[in-house]
């Protein structure tokens, strides 16, 4: 690995979609459909970090579960985000178009959302 750890510039990303998600749920007017959308793209792009941390190829794909397989290809303790991840999953998708198949997540799921998404950032910084 070299010296400029390109996986930092991955996590920095990974933090302020985590910020914007924490900040979606403000007082004024909650966004709960946009704090599980930037929940879900923290949990990706710290996911992504962590295999260009470890110079592992991937495709530029949405899916946590892809993600997470080959980071517990890695270390298969990371397989314990697999929970996390197919709550993230959905979110990447479904709440950035209006759907009658997928109702609007309320406030609890989006707080859920944030708090995996930390585990998730936590988790894979633990074994970065």
């Amino acid at each position: 690995m070299s010296d400029k750890r390109p996986e930092l510039a991955w996590f920095a990303k990974a933090d302020a979609d985590l910020e914007l998600a924490r900040r979606a749920l403000g007082p004024d007017r909650p966004l709960s459909d946009m704090a599980c959308f930037h929940a879900q793209q923290c949990a990706e792009k710290y996911l992504k970090g962590y295999l260009v941390a470890h110079d592992i190829p991937f495709r530029f794909v949405h899916e946590l579960g892809y993600l997470i397989n080959l980071c517990a290809d890695l270390d298969p303790a990371l397989a314990d985000l697999r929970p996390a991840a197919v709550t993230l999953n959905p979110y990447v998708a479904t709440v950035r178009y209006p759907s009658e198949a997928a109702p609007e997540p309320n406030i609890e799921k989006a707080q859920e959302a944030i708090q995996l998404a930390q585990q998730i950032a936590t988790y894979v910084v633990a074994f970065e």
